[in-house]
Protein backbone atom coordinates (compact mmCIF):
# COMPACT_ATOMS: atom_id res chain seq x y z
CA UNK A 1 0.00 0.00 0.00
CA UNK A 2 0.71 3.22 -0.76
CA UNK A 3 0.83 6.29 1.83
CA UNK A 4 1.11 10.13 1.38
CA UNK A 5 2.65 12.53 4.15
CA UNK A 6 2.59 15.54 3.98
CA UNK A 7 4.45 18.58 6.30
CA UNK A 8 6.15 21.78 5.42
CA UNK A 9 8.25 20.75 8.44
CA UNK A 10 11.15 17.95 7.92
CA UNK A 11 11.33 16.81 11.60
CA UNK A 12 7.80 15.97 11.76
CA UNK A 13 7.36 14.44 7.97
CA UNK A 14 9.93 11.80 9.37
CA UNK A 15 8.55 11.32 13.38
CA UNK A 16 5.16 10.65 11.61
CA UNK A 17 6.66 8.27 8.62
CA UNK A 18 7.82 6.54 11.60
CA UNK A 19 5.02 6.43 13.53
CA UNK A 20 2.83 4.48 10.90
CA UNK A 21 5.73 2.54 9.40
CA UNK A 22 6.14 1.06 12.65
CA UNK A 23 2.20 -0.12 12.75
CA UNK A 24 1.98 -0.93 9.65
CA UNK A 25 5.57 -2.79 7.74
CA UNK A 26 6.35 -2.72 3.92
CA UNK A 27 4.11 0.88 3.13
CA UNK A 28 5.67 2.77 0.46
CA UNK A 29 5.27 6.19 2.02
CA UNK A 30 5.90 9.70 -0.05
CA UNK A 31 7.07 12.95 1.50
CA UNK A 32 5.83 15.77 0.42
CA UNK A 33 7.41 19.22 1.00
CA UNK A 34 5.98 21.61 -1.54
CA UNK A 35 3.43 21.58 -4.85
CA UNK A 36 6.28 19.49 -7.16
CA UNK A 37 6.96 17.01 -4.63
CA UNK A 38 3.07 16.63 -4.06
CA UNK A 39 2.35 16.73 -8.12
CA UNK A 40 5.34 14.14 -8.20
CA UNK A 41 3.63 11.68 -5.64
CA UNK A 42 0.47 11.55 -7.03
CA UNK A 43 1.87 9.73 -10.40
CA UNK A 44 0.84 6.34 -8.80
CA UNK A 45 -2.07 6.13 -7.21
CA UNK A 46 -1.97 6.50 -3.09
CA UNK A 47 -4.41 4.39 -0.40
CA UNK A 48 -3.66 6.70 2.09
CA UNK A 49 -3.12 10.77 2.78
CA UNK A 50 -2.12 12.11 6.08
CA UNK A 51 -1.25 16.13 5.97
CA UNK A 52 -0.73 18.50 8.53
CA UNK A 53 -3.82 21.64 8.65
CA UNK A 54 -1.37 24.23 8.12
CA UNK A 55 1.35 24.19 5.82
CA UNK A 56 3.20 27.16 4.53
CA UNK A 57 2.30 26.93 0.63
CA UNK A 58 -1.68 25.41 1.52
CA UNK A 59 -3.26 23.81 4.07
CA UNK A 60 -4.98 20.45 4.65
CA UNK A 61 -8.47 20.74 2.59
CA UNK A 62 -6.55 21.71 -0.65
CA UNK A 63 -4.30 18.86 -0.85
CA UNK A 64 -6.97 16.32 -0.06
CA UNK A 65 -8.89 18.12 -2.91
CA UNK A 66 -6.27 17.61 -5.52
CA UNK A 67 -5.46 14.38 -3.74
CA UNK A 68 -9.03 13.06 -4.42
CA UNK A 69 -9.46 15.00 -8.19
CA UNK A 70 -6.73 12.90 -9.21
CA UNK A 71 -7.31 9.69 -7.10
CA UNK A 72 -11.21 9.66 -5.57
CA UNK A 73 -11.01 6.45 -3.28
CA UNK A 74 -7.96 7.71 -1.60
CA UNK A 75 -8.47 7.98 2.83
CA UNK A 76 -7.50 11.01 4.36
CA UNK A 77 -6.40 11.98 8.15
CA UNK A 78 -5.56 15.46 8.95
CA UNK A 79 -2.92 16.29 11.69
CA UNK A 80 -2.99 19.59 13.19
CA UNK A 81 -1.97 21.64 16.07
CA UNK A 82 -5.83 23.32 16.19
CA UNK A 83 -7.80 21.27 18.34
CA UNK A 84 -11.29 23.06 18.20
CA UNK A 85 -14.45 21.47 17.46
CA UNK A 86 -15.36 23.71 14.27
CA UNK A 87 -12.12 22.40 12.30
CA UNK A 88 -12.96 18.86 13.04
CA UNK A 89 -16.38 19.28 11.88
CA UNK A 90 -14.90 21.07 9.00
CA UNK A 91 -11.98 18.11 8.41
CA UNK A 92 -15.15 15.50 8.35
CA UNK A 93 -17.08 17.33 5.97
CA UNK A 94 -14.59 17.95 3.65
CA UNK A 95 -14.21 13.84 3.84
CA UNK A 96 -11.36 13.24 6.01
CA UNK A 97 -11.32 9.99 7.97
CA UNK A 98 -10.25 11.21 11.07
CA UNK A 99 -8.43 13.86 12.62
CA UNK A 100 -5.89 13.88 14.84
CA UNK A 101 -4.59 16.63 17.27
CA UNK A 102 -0.82 17.43 18.26
CA UNK A 103 0.63 16.81 21.31
CA UNK A 104 2.07 13.75 23.65
CA UNK A 105 -0.27 10.54 22.10
CA UNK A 106 -0.07 12.34 18.38
CA UNK A 107 2.37 9.61 17.21
CA UNK A 108 1.04 6.69 18.48
CA UNK A 109 -2.42 7.43 17.71
CA UNK A 110 -0.99 8.70 14.22
CA UNK A 111 0.06 4.79 13.78
CA UNK A 112 -3.32 3.15 15.01
CA UNK A 113 -5.36 5.45 13.09
CA UNK A 114 -3.43 5.27 10.23
CA UNK A 115 -3.59 0.79 10.15
CA UNK A 116 -7.37 1.22 11.27
CA UNK A 117 -8.79 3.43 8.02
CA UNK A 118 -6.63 1.11 5.32
CA UNK A 119 -8.14 -2.10 7.16
CA UNK A 120 -11.55 -0.39 6.66
CA UNK A 121 -10.83 0.61 3.39
CA UNK A 122 -9.78 -2.42 2.02
CA UNK A 123 -13.22 -3.74 3.49
CA UNK A 124 -15.21 -1.61 2.01
CA UNK A 125 -13.07 -2.26 -1.12
CA UNK A 126 -13.81 -5.94 -0.89
CA UNK A 127 -17.75 -5.54 0.09
CA UNK A 128 -18.05 -3.54 -2.85
CA UNK A 129 -16.30 -5.76 -5.18
CA UNK A 130 -18.88 -9.10 -4.15
CA UNK A 131 -21.28 -6.49 -4.31
CA UNK A 132 -20.93 -5.74 -8.09
CA UNK A 133 -20.12 -9.42 -8.83
CA UNK A 134 -23.61 -10.17 -7.40
CA UNK A 135 -25.34 -7.06 -9.34
CA UNK A 136 -23.36 -8.55 -12.34
CA UNK A 137 -24.74 -11.96 -11.90
CA UNK A 138 -28.07 -10.88 -11.42
CA UNK A 139 -28.40 -8.77 -14.47
CA UNK A 140 -26.73 -11.92 -16.68
CA UNK A 141 -29.78 -13.84 -15.07
CA UNK A 142 -32.28 -11.04 -15.52
CA UNK A 143 -31.29 -10.28 -19.11
CA UNK A 144 -31.77 -14.42 -20.05
CA UNK A 145 -34.82 -14.63 -18.27
CA UNK A 146 -36.23 -11.96 -20.30
CA UNK A 147 -35.05 -13.61 -23.76
CA UNK A 148 -37.07 -16.93 -22.61
CA UNK A 149 -39.82 -14.51 -22.09
CA UNK A 150 -39.72 -13.19 -25.35
CA UNK A 151 -39.45 -15.98 -26.61
CA UNK A 152 -42.51 -17.78 -25.25
CA UNK A 153 -44.26 -14.25 -26.57
CA UNK A 154 -43.44 -14.99 -30.09
CA UNK A 155 -44.39 -17.99 -29.75
CA UNK A 156 -47.53 -17.40 -28.61
CA UNK A 157 -48.08 -14.73 -31.32
CA UNK A 158 -48.23 -17.39 -34.23
CA UNK A 159 -50.68 -19.56 -32.81
CA UNK A 160 -53.38 -16.29 -32.62
CA UNK A 161 -56.16 -15.85 -35.51
CA UNK A 162 -56.80 -12.15 -34.58
CA UNK A 163 -54.37 -10.07 -35.88
CA UNK A 164 -55.13 -7.20 -33.65
CA UNK A 165 -54.19 -9.76 -30.61
CA UNK A 166 -51.35 -10.59 -32.13
CA UNK A 167 -50.10 -6.91 -32.87
CA UNK A 168 -51.23 -6.36 -29.16
CA UNK A 169 -48.92 -9.41 -27.90
CA UNK A 170 -46.15 -8.33 -30.56
CA UNK A 171 -45.82 -4.84 -28.75
CA UNK A 172 -45.55 -6.42 -25.65
CA UNK A 173 -42.82 -8.64 -27.05
CA UNK A 174 -41.28 -5.48 -27.95
CA UNK A 175 -41.60 -3.30 -24.44
CA UNK A 176 -39.76 -6.66 -22.75
CA UNK A 177 -37.56 -6.27 -25.73
CA UNK A 178 -36.74 -2.73 -24.81
CA UNK A 179 -35.77 -3.48 -21.31
CA UNK A 180 -33.84 -6.65 -22.32
CA UNK A 181 -31.34 -4.24 -24.48
CA UNK A 182 -31.44 -1.73 -20.55
CA UNK A 183 -30.16 -4.73 -18.86
CA UNK A 184 -27.53 -5.80 -21.75
CA UNK A 185 -26.22 -2.13 -21.01
CA UNK A 186 -26.53 -2.34 -17.07
CA UNK A 187 -24.18 -5.85 -17.59
CA UNK A 188 -21.75 -3.82 -19.74
CA UNK A 189 -21.48 -0.78 -17.46
CA UNK A 190 -18.66 -0.43 -14.88
CA UNK A 191 -21.06 1.35 -12.88
CA UNK A 192 -23.96 -0.73 -12.29
CA UNK A 193 -26.19 2.85 -11.33
CA UNK A 194 -25.78 4.47 -14.46
CA UNK A 195 -26.17 3.42 -17.84
CA UNK A 196 -24.83 4.49 -21.14
CA UNK A 197 -28.17 5.67 -22.52
CA UNK A 198 -26.63 6.73 -25.82
CA UNK A 199 -25.40 3.21 -27.04
CA UNK A 200 -28.99 2.12 -25.95
CA UNK A 201 -31.09 4.51 -27.85
CA UNK A 202 -29.46 3.79 -30.95
CA UNK A 203 -29.70 0.15 -31.01
CA UNK A 204 -33.48 0.82 -29.87
CA UNK A 205 -33.92 2.89 -33.15
CA UNK A 206 -31.67 1.25 -35.82
CA UNK A 207 -33.91 -2.19 -34.72
CA UNK A 208 -37.64 -0.40 -34.69
CA UNK A 209 -36.50 1.43 -38.05
CA UNK A 210 -35.97 -1.94 -39.72
CA UNK A 211 -39.01 -2.89 -38.67
CA UNK A 212 -41.27 -0.48 -40.53
CA UNK A 213 -43.70 -1.36 -43.36
CA UNK A 214 -42.31 1.00 -46.01
CA UNK A 215 -38.45 1.80 -46.12
CA UNK A 216 -37.45 4.71 -43.31
CA UNK A 217 -33.95 6.43 -43.46
CA UNK A 218 -32.85 6.81 -39.65
CA UNK A 219 -30.64 9.47 -38.66
CA UNK A 220 -29.29 9.54 -35.65
CA UNK A 221 -27.66 12.35 -33.67
CA UNK A 222 -27.13 10.58 -30.39
CA UNK A 223 -24.69 12.28 -27.56
CA UNK A 224 -23.27 10.08 -25.23
CA UNK A 225 -25.23 10.64 -21.84
CA UNK A 226 -25.21 8.49 -18.67
CA UNK A 227 -28.55 8.25 -16.52
CA UNK A 228 -29.13 6.36 -13.52
CA UNK A 229 -30.70 3.36 -13.32
CA UNK A 230 -34.15 4.20 -12.12
CA UNK A 231 -34.05 7.03 -14.87
CA UNK A 232 -32.65 5.18 -17.85
CA UNK A 233 -35.72 2.08 -17.34
CA UNK A 234 -38.87 4.49 -17.29
CA UNK A 235 -36.66 6.84 -19.73
CA UNK A 236 -35.92 3.81 -22.18
CA UNK A 237 -39.57 2.36 -22.27
CA UNK A 238 -40.66 5.99 -23.11
CA UNK A 239 -38.25 6.11 -26.10
CA UNK A 240 -39.54 2.92 -27.73
CA UNK A 241 -43.04 4.21 -27.33
CA UNK A 242 -42.68 6.85 -29.30
CA UNK A 243 -40.26 5.82 -31.56
CA UNK A 244 -42.65 2.58 -31.91
CA UNK A 245 -45.50 5.11 -32.74
CA UNK A 246 -43.47 6.84 -35.63
CA UNK A 247 -42.43 3.50 -37.26
CA UNK A 248 -45.86 1.75 -36.99
CA UNK A 249 -48.11 4.84 -38.09
CA UNK A 250 -46.49 7.57 -39.83
CA UNK A 251 -46.09 6.36 -43.20
CA UNK A 252 -47.71 5.12 -45.67
CA UNK A 253 -46.76 5.88 -49.42
CA UNK A 254 -43.96 3.22 -49.98
CA UNK A 255 -42.98 4.73 -53.44
CA UNK A 256 -42.55 8.14 -51.30
CA UNK A 257 -40.29 6.27 -48.60
CA UNK A 258 -40.04 7.50 -45.10
CA UNK A 259 -37.52 9.76 -42.46
CA UNK A 260 -37.02 9.59 -39.01
CA UNK A 261 -34.70 11.67 -36.80
CA UNK A 262 -33.97 10.48 -33.68
CA UNK A 263 -32.10 12.94 -31.98
CA UNK A 264 -30.58 12.91 -28.23
CA UNK A 265 -29.12 16.02 -26.42
CA UNK A 266 -27.65 17.73 -23.00
CA UNK A 267 -29.59 20.84 -23.02
CA UNK A 268 -28.05 22.64 -19.55
CA UNK A 269 -28.71 20.49 -17.33
CA UNK A 270 -31.59 18.39 -19.08
CA UNK A 271 -31.14 15.75 -21.24
CA UNK A 272 -33.60 15.78 -24.28
CA UNK A 273 -34.92 12.65 -26.78
CA UNK A 274 -36.58 13.99 -29.46
CA UNK A 275 -37.99 12.32 -32.43
CA UNK A 276 -39.29 13.35 -35.45
CA UNK A 277 -40.73 12.17 -38.88
CA UNK A 278 -42.12 13.48 -42.44
CA UNK A 279 -44.98 11.08 -42.06
CA UNK A 280 -48.88 11.91 -42.21
CA UNK A 281 -49.10 13.57 -38.76
CA UNK A 282 -51.98 14.00 -36.46
CA UNK A 283 -55.54 13.12 -38.13
CA UNK A 284 -58.01 15.62 -37.10
CA UNK A 285 -59.19 15.51 -34.23
CA UNK A 286 -56.11 13.23 -32.72
CA UNK A 287 -54.68 15.74 -31.11
CA UNK A 288 -54.95 15.05 -27.71
CA UNK A 289 -54.59 11.22 -28.61
CA UNK A 290 -52.12 10.52 -31.06
CA UNK A 291 -53.16 7.10 -32.60
CA UNK A 292 -51.03 4.35 -31.78
CA UNK A 293 -48.86 5.96 -29.61
CA UNK A 294 -49.64 4.98 -26.08
CA UNK A 295 -49.74 8.42 -24.84
CA UNK A 296 -51.06 7.45 -21.37
CA UNK A 297 -48.17 5.08 -21.02
CA UNK A 298 -45.38 7.62 -22.27
CA UNK A 299 -47.51 10.49 -19.81
CA UNK A 300 -47.14 8.05 -17.26
CA UNK A 301 -43.75 7.14 -17.62
CA UNK A 302 -42.44 10.70 -18.25
CA UNK A 303 -44.38 11.41 -14.79
CA UNK A 304 -41.83 9.00 -13.34
CA UNK A 305 -38.81 10.92 -13.97
CA UNK A 306 -40.61 14.51 -13.59
CA UNK A 307 -40.15 14.75 -17.15
CA UNK A 308 -41.87 17.05 -20.03
CA UNK A 309 -43.53 15.50 -23.17
CA UNK A 310 -44.01 18.08 -25.92
CA UNK A 311 -46.23 17.11 -29.41
CA UNK A 312 -46.04 18.62 -32.51
CA UNK A 313 -47.62 18.81 -36.30
CA UNK A 314 -44.62 19.74 -38.01
CA UNK A 315 -46.67 19.78 -41.30
CA UNK A 316 -45.63 17.24 -42.84
CA UNK A 317 -44.64 14.69 -40.00
CA UNK A 318 -44.74 14.61 -35.92
CA UNK A 319 -42.46 16.04 -33.58
CA UNK A 320 -41.94 14.28 -30.00
CA UNK A 321 -40.04 15.51 -27.25
CA UNK A 322 -38.81 14.36 -24.21
CA UNK A 323 -36.67 15.82 -21.33
CA UNK A 324 -35.66 14.98 -18.19
CA UNK A 325 -33.09 16.34 -16.07
CA UNK A 326 -29.65 15.37 -15.65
Amino acid sequence: MRVIVADDDPDTRVLNMRAIAHEIPDLDIVEVADPASLEQALSAAPDLLVTDYDLRWTDGFQILTRVRDAHPHCHAIMVTGTGNEDLAVRAMKAGFDDYIVKGRNQLKRLGLTARLVLERGQTQRALSENRDLVLAELYHRLHNNLQIVISLIRQTEKTLRDAADRQQLADLRQRIQALSSLQEQFYRSPDFRRVEFGAFLGELAERLSALAPIPVTLVAEIEAVELPVDVAVPFGLLANEIITNAVQHAFSDEAQGGRMRVRLQRQGDRCVLTVEDDGRGFESGLRSQPAGMGLHLVERLAQQIDGTVNIEDTHPGTRVSVGVAL
